[in-house]
């Protein structure tokens, strides 16, 4: 499926116990400068969806991932070997319930499910794994030499209208919430969706103030750009968008506007910029489309033929795709998303967001989470310092966490408040 092949990998260096790739062309000292650079760095990707086929596939994230599928027929791009040599201290593992619970029901089993999986991964691997909550808690797992589980819930009607279910989610990890995933909800509206509150409803503001008063962050990510500027009315502790970027480089509804990100800056939020090509190039969203529209009939037969098969019709998929490629934007293109940021927002708020394992590939150059050093050495070659580097790779996040914390206070919370329920 990736068509640019300048970005070949060469050459493998190893340094302090992780293994990294440098591309091809790339200038070898300038190359060993971004790898002492990210070694030392803490990195925090705001987005992954591995924890799905941790439930689903009853997938253990010691298993060697590489050259792997998801049931869905997707390639695999996280396992714990991978997260390390990416150099990642903080990985949050997406609490992902599907708009689809909003008719069949289940949303708050579902998220339990995910949150279990997650805990049963740090209680199987103690040396490698730490569950985070803070931010004291990502800068002790660094010194360790620990990789921390952190999680937020993507889709808010997973809380299914009840403040005492986001108390608890908060009391079993949870520290951050995307407020509703593709499809508009009961309280929040969806990006690309018919608006059902314009924006959010005045129980949609009251959860945004609990989740200030807990310390959690309130995610912006697949929501309405009503909704952005809701939450950023009502929100006195910084926000995240944890999988997204800058919709002025691609005009995509998942992406981030120039009034948004100005307004992010002012509330002291980081936007992490989410890795998957059709967000991060109008190109590579196109030719997607196009191609889909045009395999339609063969994908069809293919479903047809494979009905009681999905390993077979997953494969036809990928030998069809692979007949037809299309554009696929490189990684290089993350940096121009965090080069936009920079310059409308500033250099303290932008982050990585990758949305690994919740995206059907990845931009060229890039095979997995163990790709990270890409990024930061290309914000190197394009003159960024040390410092703006590590803010980008986790400092930012860092710092708005410690705030969310800061604002929320006491971390003991009482429990006491009326269940809220939406009227009918």
């Amino acid at each position: 499926m990736k068509t640019i092949l300048g970005f070949v990998i060469t050459l493998t260096v190893v340094i302090s116990g992780f293994a990294q790739t440098m591309p091809k062309d790339a200038d070898p000292v300038l190359w060993q400068k971004a790898l002492r650079i990210h070694r030392r760095a803490i990195v925090v990707d705001g987005h992954n969806d591995i924890t799905s086929p941790m439930v689903d596939e009853d997938l253990d994230l010691a298993t060697d991932t590489r050259g792997k599928f998801h049931k869905d027929g997707d390639p695999f791009y996280t396992d714990l070997s991978r997260l390390k040599q990416g150099g990642i201290t903080g990985e949050f593992f997406a609490i992902y319930v599907s708009g689809s619970t909003l008719k069949t029901g289940g949303a708050m089993r579902r998220a339990m499910d995910l949150i279990d999986a997650t805990y049963r991964e740090v209680e199987r691997h103690p040396k490698q794994l730490s569950l985070c909550t803070t931010a004291a808690d990502i800068r002790l797992a660094k010194a360790q030499g620990k990789i921390c589980a952190l999680m937020g819930i993507e889709g808010g009607y997973a809380i299914e209208n009840s403040l005492y279910a986001l108390r608890d989610f908060y009391r079993l990890g949870i520290r951050y919430m995307t407020l509703t995933h593709n499809v508009s909800h009961d309280w929040a509206d969806a990006h690309g969706d018919v608006p059902k509150n314009n924006g959010l409803s005045e129980f949609g503001k009251e959860v945004v103030r609990e989740m200030n008063r807990l310390g959690m962050f309130v995610d912006i990510s697949h929501v309405s750009e009503k909704v952005m500027n809701d939450v950023l009315d009502v929100s006195t502790a910084p926000i995240i968008a944890s999988h997204s970027s800058a919709r002025a480089l691609n005009d995509h509804t998942r992406n981030v506007s120039d009034a948004v990100l100005r307004r992010v800056a002012k509330n002291g939020g980081v936007i992490m910029v989410n890795f998957y090509p059709s967000f991060l190039d109008a190109r590579t969203n196109k030719e997607e489309n196009e191609r889909a529209a045009r395999l339609k009939p063969q994908l069809d037969a293919l479903r047809d033929k494979f009905k009681n098969d999905p390993d077979g019709f997953n494969a036809g998929r990928r030998k069809l795709f692979a007949e037809n490629p299309i554009y696929v934007t490189p990684y290089t293109r993350i940096v121009d998303h965090i080069d936009h940021i920079r310059d409308v927002a500033g250099i303290d708020h932008v982050g990585l967001g990758s949305d690994f394992d919740g995206i059907p590939f990845l931009p060229a150059g890039m095979s997995g989470s163990e790709a990270m050093p890409l990024i930061t050495y290309e914000m190197l070659r394009r003159g960024y310092t040390e410092a703006d580097i590590r803010k980008v790779l986790g400092g930012n996040f860092l710092r708005a966490m410690a705030q969310m914390e800061k604002v929320a206070g006491k971390r003991q919370i009482s429990g006491q408040g009326s269940l809220k329920k939406l009227s009918k």
